[in-house]
Order: structure tokens, then C-alpha cells, then sequence
């Protein structure tokens, strides 16, 4: 016997399959109560409006992104625990570029999309951990690395035509790394 989603879920997956299929990443509001077999007002009574739906739905999705591809914590090796975060970051933009547009799709002074904050602040407790290595306070090291990757990752969205340039990721992340990590000789 299959269990029967709740309303919400069924909204959530309405939302993320139609955000994933959207050509430009827009999806309306009718489209996705008509999919979910919902009118408007259920949409509004579980989420507040489209936008929050979505941020959920992307927030959702990238916390099931970090599930199946964990990144190691803990003292040892923690730039190299950074990097790899990098690149995970980077792959679940260039896997999932319709979810990503619609993070920064909606730039405006004061907005962000709660998936941004979730990240930074993930960043920020692994930071933490390695504030002996860095030449730079951790708040700031967490900026530096979420606006270089999120340039890196829209750039390689603009190009899938082919296979990703990952190399232009691993220089982008390692020249991060060095300007905000004490060179190894000073450690």
C-alpha cells in the first residue's frame, strides 16, 4: 500500500519538477496548483506565496544534494574539506542549473534566497574550525568563496553547451584558497 502525500508534498514536487523543466527557470502559480490538483489559496495557506514554495523546493534540493554527496568535517585537512565543498557547490549548480537560476534570479537589495544563508552559514562553521589557517576573519572568508563559486558556477551554466570547464573552477577555487589561507610556510 503506497502512502498518500500530504498537500504540501505534493506541492514541493510539483514545484521542483516544474522548476527543473522550466525553460528560463519561471514557473507560474497556476501551473503548479493545476498540477498538484490544488487552487491558489492551498498554495498560499502552506507556503505564504511562489517564491517561498520555490526557495523551499531549491533549499530542499540542495540539502538532499549534500545528503548524497557529504562533505568530511573536522581538524583534519580542513582546506582541503573547503575545497571539496567548493566543489560540490559547483557541481549541483552545473547538474542543476534551472534550481540555481532561481536562487539568484530574484537579485534585489535585502533579498535572499534561504538556500544562500543555509550555505554560508555551513561554510562559516567549517571556516570556524580553521581560523588558524586563514589570513582573513571567517565571516569574510565565507563571502570571498560564496560569490567567487557562485560566479564560476553561472558562468559554467552559460556555457553547457558541451562538457563543463571544470579547470577554470579548480583555479577560480584555489586562487580563493590561497588569498585567504596564511601560506603554508607561516603555519
Amino acid at each position: 500500500m503506497t502512502k498518500e502525500l500530504s498537500t504540501r508534498d505534493r506541492l514541493l514536487l510539483v514545484g521542483a519538477d516544474l522548476l527543473e523543466h522550466a525553460e528560463g527557470g519561471t514557473v507560474s502559480t497556476r501551473a503548479i496548483t493545476e498540477k498538484a490538483g490544488v487552487q491558489a489559496p492551498t498554495l498560499y495557506h502552506h507556503f505564504g506565496n511562489k517564491q517561498a514554495l520555490l526557495d523551499e523546493v531549491v533549499s530542499h534540493g540542495f540539502r538532499r544534494f549534500l545528503l548524497d554527496n557529504p562533505v568530511p568535517a573536522g581538524q583534519a585537512g580542513q582546506i582541503s574539506a573547503i575545497a571539496r565543498a567548493w566543489d560540490t557547490h559547483v557541481r549541483f549548480g552545473v547538474e542543476h542549473p534551472a534550481f540555481y537560476a532561481h536562487i539568484y534570479a530574484r537579485v534585489e537589495p535585502g533579498y535572499r534566497c534561504g538556500v544562500v544563508s543555509v550555505v554560508e552559514q555551513m561554510l562559516l562553521e567549517t571556516l570556524e574550525q580553521a581560523r588558524s589557517l586563514l589570513s582573513v576573519p571567517p565571516a569574510l572568508a565565507a563571502r570571498m568563496i560564496l560569490a567567487a563559486s557562485t560566479g564560476v558556477i553561472m558562468t559554467l551554466i552559460s556555457e553547457l553547451d558541451g562538457a563543463p570547464d571544470w579547470e577554470l573552477s579548480e583555479r577560480v577555487r584555489d586562487a580563493i584558497l590561497d588569498s585567504i589561507t596564511v601560506p603554508s610556510g607561516s603555519r
